[in-house]
């Protein structure tokens, strides 16, 4: 007994590239730096976008003019806040690769 079937070929390398892209877009980390009242610069780890940034524990909104901007050097992100967070705030920064 023979079966056949007729199915359309299927590029199971660009499903597997698009489900991986699917799992990376929702994996999320949280980074923890600490306000000395004068630094305004933190830097993420290579490979980490910032997505949400909270300076002791109030979201920031993001945008010139705003709590704190976003650079990309090439290699790393790095969060600049408009005023210095407080010495010992807590500054969460979740974040998504890049």
């Amino acid at each position: 007994m023979m079966i056949y079937c007729e199915q359309e070929a299927k590029n199971l390398r660009a499903e597997l590239a698009a489900l991986r892209a699917q799992v990376a877009a929702t994996r999320q980390q949280q980074f923890w730096f600490t306000g000395t009242g004068a630094l305004t610069a933190f830097v993420m780890p290579r490979g980490w976008r910032p997505l949400h940034v909270f300076n002791a524990g109030a979201l920031q909104k993001e945008g010139s003019g705003n709590q704190y901007a976003v650079a990309f050097d090439g290699f790393l992100y790095t969060v600049t806040f408009a005023s210095a967070p407080a010495n010992n705030a807590a500054i969460g920064v979740i974040g998504v690769p890049a």
